[in-house]
């Protein structure tokens, strides 16, 4: 089984045992016999805080302001390999097409209204979020997709590499900064 995971308007990752869940990209795949493969290659964290400058023309440094979190961001590079069988392509991909709908469709929803993504990265857990739906009462945060470039480098048959850059959203450190709570059926 997969041990990194994309996937949409689910409150946990899927698992071995989760059979219905068709929503989601998994990377690393341990068998990978009949399937495409996922690689993650290099993940950048970055956290920005917001600094306001103000002005002092007269002096020799403006004074700088702490105006709080401005945003979370995740860039993922990575590549899949479509499985070589006869006639395989990459435009045979179920990835590029799962993409193309989460990039058209909306970002949010009704029942997750700060995000509908979550991401489960199996060597570093401190920005795995499980999306929260709208009825969690201490919190509700989720990932949003902006941005997913596809690049055909070289000319490897049935390879495509992409940069995908998701936003966190929500309610960052009310109450815990624990994003990856697994919900309980």
């Amino acid at each position: 089984m997969a041990s990194n995971y994309i996937w949409r308007d689910k409150t946990n990752p899927p698992d071995a045992d989760d059979l219905e869940a068709t929503d989601y990209i998994a990377f690393e795949i341990a068998n990978s016999s009949g399937s495409d493969q996922g690689h993650i290659h290099q993940t950048e964290f970055k956290i920005i805080t917001a600094l306001a400058d103000n002005e002092k023309p007269n002096a020799k440094l403006n004074e700088i302001q702490d105006t709080q979190l401005d945003s979370i961001t995740i860039t993922i590079t990575g590549s899949i390999h479509i499985n070589k069988e006869e006639g395989a392509s990459v435009t045979s991909s179920l990835i590029p097409q799962k993409i193309k709908e989460w990039m058209c469709d909306e970002k949010t929803t009704t029942a997750f209204p700060k995000g509908r993504f979550g991401l489960k990265l199996a060597n570093f857990t401190p920005f795995n979020v499980y999306p929260t739906p709208s009825t969690e009462s201490d919190y509700s945060l989720g990932y949003m997709i902006q941005d997913w470039t596809w690049l055909r480098v070289g000319e490897t048959q049935g390879k495509a590499e992409f940069i995908a850059t998701l936003r966190l959203n929500g309610e960052i450190g009310v109450g815990t900064y624990n994003w990856a709570e697994e919900e309980t059926p």
